[in-house]
């Protein structure tokens, strides 16, 4: 089993009501099984929320990839300070920050 830590920020620190929090996963999970079914899973109550706040949806779909990745809906994901793609797989002790889009001018 793998250990990750995940820091929200923004709308989703508001839709979970934590600012962290640690997910054992299974060696090999990717960072979309972790978006996509542990975060919903753990936090059911906003599950549809989470999904229509973080991914591009149409009538409530995830848009996905032609690889099968969901679309995120200008979201940026970061692991250990770097950007990450939603297939890659975490390691143990791995850092996932889910940051909003930025505004500015």
């Amino acid at each position: 089993m793998t250990v990750v830590q995940v820091r929200y920020f923004g709308k989703l620190r508001e839709l979970v009501g934590v600012k962290n929090e640690e997910y054992t996963v299974k060696e090999g999970t990717t960072v979309a099984d972790l978006l996509l079914s542990r975060i919903p899973e753990k936090h059911s109550e906003v599950s549809k929320t989470w999904a229509e706040t973080l991914f591009r949806t149409i009538k409530s779909e995830i848009i996905r990839n032609k690889d099968g990745t969901p679309v995120l809906d200008n979201y940026l994901i970061m692991i250990n300070g770097k950007s990450a793609k939603l297939n890659g797989k975490l390691r143990q002790g791995d850092e996932v920050a889910i940051m909003p889009p930025f505004g500015g001018g």
